[in-house]
Formats: structure tokens, C-alpha cells, sequence
């Protein structure tokens, strides 16, 4: 599961996109644009390509989700044709499939894709990627380093669970038990949801007399209220 694309960097790349990618057109478009359909016009227009755009992702995805690497083709068609935002999401999806099948040349050559058509919205997601693509290649040296340049602190539960998935692998324990940690309070703090993947990830590297991940997810004052019961 730690080499898939976490749902949530989509969900969120998805939503940055409506609301920030369709706003910065260049002057000579509009200009170019306004004086043929008028403003108007023009922005109905945006709106539908950009519909029939992420309808056409999303179609792909699915297909990704249900046939794996057999749909392979298709994405990078589309990718081919589309060097954009949304062929990066694409990318991102394709790149997860690759790396599930070994195919790390294939998940490399999709990261630069998005690192080369994303933006700075993406970006984030593809350090994360190829983090996890290093540590399953083999390279968890690379790996942390690559985690170390991410600076986008909205990606800052993302990068810990990334860390912690990357010493356990190397038997770290303690470390990964730290990561884990980290990044529940991270999502806490920012009130978000904490996935039950990660909370099963922090029960198995558990230390002695640490609380469990069900009572780490509450409020804190739910878990005060526990933790008095318990005593």
C-alpha cells in the first residue's frame, strides 16, 4: 500500500486545480479569445474544456484502478497528447501502477513528466512519488534525501508517513515509530481526518506504554477522558 499514490494528494491536487489552475491566462489569449466570442463566451468555453478534460482523466483512472497495467497505454497516450496539469495527474496514477509492477524505469520516466508539466501544484506530489519509488527500488538513502527537499509544509503528513514507511523498511523501528507519530499530529493540528492506513502503520511499530493509534485519532480531550478511565 505505501508504494500507491495516497488518495488524498489527488483529492487535493483535483481541487487546487478548479480553484487556482483555470485563473492565470496569458493577456494575448484573452484579448485574442474575447474579441471572437466575447468574454463571456470565452469563459462558457474554458469551463466545458476543462469539464471534458478531467472527465477524460477520470475515465483513464478507472481503468488504471481496475486493469493495472494493462490500461498502461492509454494513459500515456493521453499524456503524450496533453502535457499539462492533467496529464500530470494522470502521471502520478501511472507512475503508482508502474512502481506496483517493478517497472521503475517506467515510474521515473512518469515523476519527471510531472515534475516537467505539473507546476508548483504537483510538485509535491511527484517528490513523493519518486521518494517512494526510490525506496522501493532499493535506495533508501536517495529516498530521504529526495523527502528532505519537499518544503511544502501542507505536505508536511504526507512527507512524515513517506519517512516513516522508508525506515521501516530498513528496520528502523523506533524512527518509523517517530514519523508516524509525527504525522497523526500533523493532520490533528491541521483538523483532518487521519487515515486508518497510517493509524495501523503506527500500532505495529507501537513502543512500550505508548497509547494506542484509535485513542491517538480522538481529541485530546477524549483522550484525557480515556486515559482517566483506564487508570
Amino acid at each position: 500500500m505505501d508504494v500507491l499514490t495516497d488518495d488524498h494528494e489527488r483529492e487535493e491536487a483535483v481541487k487546487k486545480w478548479w480553484h487556482e489552475y483555470w485563473k492565470p491566462l496569458t493577456l494575448g489569449v484573452v484579448i485574442a479569445l474575447a474579441g471572437l466570442l466575447g468574454w463571456r463566451q470565452y469563459q462558457n468555453y474554458q469551463l466545458e474544456a476543462h469539464q471534458e478534460q478531467a472527465y477524460a482523466v477520470f475515465q483513464i483512472q478507472l481503468q488504471l484502478q481496475q486493469h493495472g497495467a494493462a490500461a498502461l497505454p492509454q494513459a500515456e497516450e493521453y499524456m503524450q497528447q496533453n502535457e499539462d496539469v492533467f496529464g500530470s495527474v494522470l502521471a502520478l496514477d501511472a507512475a503508482a501502477v508502474q512502481i506496483a509492477n517493478r517497472d521503475y524505469e517506467g515510474a521515473a520516466k512518469s515523476i519527471d513528466f510531472v515534475k516537467k508539466n505539473g507546476g508548483e501544484l504537483l510538485m509535491p506530489s511527484a517528490v513523493l512519488t519518486e521518494a517512494r519509488l526510490l525506496n522501493q527500488s532499493g535506495k533508501p538513502a536517495d529516498a530521504l534525501k529526495v523527502l528532505d527537499s519537499l518544503s511544502n509544509k501542507a505536505y508536511a503528513a504526507e512527507a512524515y508517513e513517506v519517512r516513516g514507511d522508508i525506515e521501516l523498511s530498513q528496520g528502523n523501528r523506533e524512527a518509523a515509530r517517530d514519523a508516524y507519530d509525527k504525522a497523526i499530529k500533523e493532520l490533528q493540528g491541521r483538523d483532518m481526518p487521519v487515515s486508518p492506513i497510517l493509524l495501523m502503520k503506527f500500532d505495529d511499530v507501537i513502543a512500550a506504554g505508548d497509547s494506542p493509534a484509535y485513542i491517538l485519532s480522538l481529541p485530546e480531550d477524549a483522550q484525557e477522558a480515556l486515559k482517566a478511565q483506564q487508570q
